[in-house]
């Protein structure tokens, strides 16, 4: 956002070369930004300093104690028995295409009337409402709602898909959605745009969603048609959480990748395990 010229970016890029010389190790969120920063690396910079790649994480047991009577006890609440629910969690607007969202659930409920869209955001509700309105969805097929963090796991559990659209930029390659670590340890396959952090390779890779790359109403009807043929495997929820647990969980990844950071920054020896 800052023109490189400027005294901002140029101010901004001195203290980092400066911090970058003078720490003793790192963190980045994704193995773009690992790339970026230290080409050709692996487990240390190349002046033997660590790098650790530790994306945003979720508490896996939150979403385990879901249990399948809490998705009916919500679909029952919100009145969405026999709908398909798309869901978005997070902040609209800035960074977040807000817009391109609005365009694809319209879509979504073009292509499936039986489509209710659930927003849940901090952001104010009418920066959506508004915006799906102008589309043609009347305000009994869709909900923004603010919800506590605590409350995020039981109101995931009633949809059936999930969408994350964030603005595909230079510093996005650092970039890692805690919205698709909650969605994968939900159960839900997910509908995304390509050229953020490293989630083109984890959404393709695990089989777990669609990568949109291109934001047009032919993208997101080809992705929805996807993702309803994703939905028809029964073996897409158990992948969901799979990819959550192996590549977000704040315990087995998060915090053991942080061990081994502080490990090889004290050049300790892994304590052994009781």
């Amino acid at each position: 956002m800052w023109p490189a010229g400027g005294v901002l970016y140029r101010v901004a890029k001195s203290a980092e070369r400066r911090l970058l010389a003078t720490a003793d190790g790192f963190v980045v969120l994704t193995e773009k930004a690992r790339e970026i920063l230290f080409p050709g690396s692996g487990e240390t910079d190349g002046r033997g300093r660590p790098v650790e790649v530790i994306p945003c994480c979720v508490d896996m047991e939150r979403f385990r104690l879901v249990e399948a009577r809490t998705r009916e006890e919500v679909r029952d609440e919100l009145g969405l028995a026999g709908r398909r629910v798309a869901v978005y969690v997070g902040a609209l607007g800035g960074w977040y295409l807000t817009a391109e969202m609005a365009d694809l659930l319209a879509a979504a409920h073009a292509q499936d009337a039986t489509t209710f869209s659930m927003i849940l955001t901090q952001s104010p509700p009418e920066m959506i409402a508004g915006l799906l309105r102008e589309r043609g969805i009347a305000p009994e097929n869709f909900l923004v709602r603010r919800v506590t963090p605590a409350e995020v796991p039981r109101y995931l559990s009633a949809a059936d898909i999930a969408v994350s659209f964030i603005k595909p930029c230079y510093s996005k390659l650092s970039s890692s959605p805690t919205k698709l670590a909650e969605y994968l340890a939900s159960g839900l396959p997910v509908i995304c745009n390509a050229g953020v952090g490293d989630v083109d390779e984890v959404v393709e890779g695990d089989r777990v969603g669609v990568i949109v790359r291109e934001l047009n109403g032919e993208a997101y009807r080809a992705a929805l048609e996807k993702i309803e043929a994703m939905r028809r495997d029964v073996g897409v929820a158990g992948r969901c959480r799979t990819s959550a647990s192996e590549r977000f969980d704040l315990v087995t990844v998060g915090g053991s990748r942080y061990r081994r950071l502080y490990r090889n920054l004290l050049n300790t020896p892994e304590a052994p395990r009781a």
